[in-house]
This record gives C-alpha cells, sequence and structure tokens, in this order.
C-alpha cells in the first residue's frame, strides 16, 4: 500500500501528464489553424500532412517579407538590391531557393582602443553600445589596455569577437 507522500507524488505526476497533454492538443490546434491561415494566402489546398502545410506556412512567410522588402524605403548611403524574380521567386508548389551572393568585403576600421570615444568602438564588429561602455569603464578602472589579452578581460569579448577585433584594434 503506497503511502499518502507516495499517493500525492502519483497524484501530482499525473495531473502534469494530463495539464501537458492539453496543453500539447491546444498548441497543435492553434498550429493547424495559423497554417491553414497560410495556405489560403498562397492559394493551396489544405495538404493532407502537417509538414506539407508548415512548408507551404513558410513559402508564405518568405514571399511576405520579399513583397515587404520592396515597399520599404532604401537607408541613405546603401544601394538598393533588385526584387527577386524568375528562379528565385516561390509560389505554393516549389522550394524558394537561395542564391550564392558574395558580400563585399568592408574596408577594414583600425581603431586604438586606448582612446577610442563610445561612438568610435561601436564601429567595431559585434561592438553596440552596451559593449563600448564596459570598455570604456574597463580602461577608466585599470588603465590603458596593452593587448589583446587585455580587452578579453573585458565583460562580453570572448575568443571569437577577439578574433574578429584582432586586425581592426591597436593599442
Amino acid at each position: 500500500m503506497p503511502t499518502v507522500a507516495e499517493r500525492n507524488a502519483l497524484l501530482f505526476l499525473a495531473t502534469v501528464a494530463l495539464v501537458g497533454g492539453g496543453v500539447r492538443m491546444a498548441g497543435t490546434s492553434r498550429f493547424a489553424r495559423e497554417i491553414d491561415g497560410a495556405e489560403r494566402m498562397v492559394g493551396g489546398a489544405p495538404s493532407a500532412s502537417v509538414g506539407d502545410r508548415a512548408l507551404a506556412s513558410q513559402i508564405a512567410a518568405i514571399d511576405s517579407a520579399r513583397a515587404a522588402k520592396g515597399t520599404r524605403a532604401s537607408r541613405p548611403g546603401r544601394t538598393r538590391r533588385p526584387e527577386a524574380s524568375g528562379p528565385e521567386s516561390s509560389s505554393a508548389g516549389e522550394m524558394p531557393r537561395i542564391s550564392n551572393r558574395t558580400v563585399s568585403p568592408q574596408p577594414p576600421v583600425s581603431v586604438d582602443v586606448n582612446r577610442a570615444t563610445q561612438a568610435e568602438l561601436e564601429r567595431l564588429p559585434r561592438v553596440g553600445p552596451a559593449l563600448a561602455g564596459r570598455i570604456i569603464s574597463w580602461r577608466e578602472q585599470h588603465g590603458p589596455f596593452r593587448s589583446l589579452e587585455d580587452l578579453r578581460h573585458v565583460r562580453g569579448i570572448g575568443p571569437a569577437t577577439a578574433a574578429l577585433l584582432a586586425p581592426a584594434v591597436t593599442f
């Protein structure tokens, strides 16, 4: 005969299982409604499998994003890329394709981390306002940086970020 504590534990586990099953059923029905809406947007008939329906939803999202890209005003100083057309565009029956574009490298930025302002530090790769502030704060508390290893003492600069910063910083 189980003790009172064991019965309570079993009751708790059974309750968790029932609640989890209910949440999963509710989530599945919500997902199915969202997929149905996406299929109507694409214009296809409801598919048999959930995988096909999820794929139709993703294609609708990609087409929507491409259409929205054409309505945005381009930012100053940037050239506008041509809209997707031809083999890169997608329809309800085919998978979208990703082009093999190459990104032109930006000219290297050389920043002296011991003298740089916050705005100058923010031009470095992976350095935003918060990290630039921490670099300046560390510099004020501990003195000038002597090497890349000193820069790694700043919270938020790990090996990967340090490797990106190495060609762009001076000490």
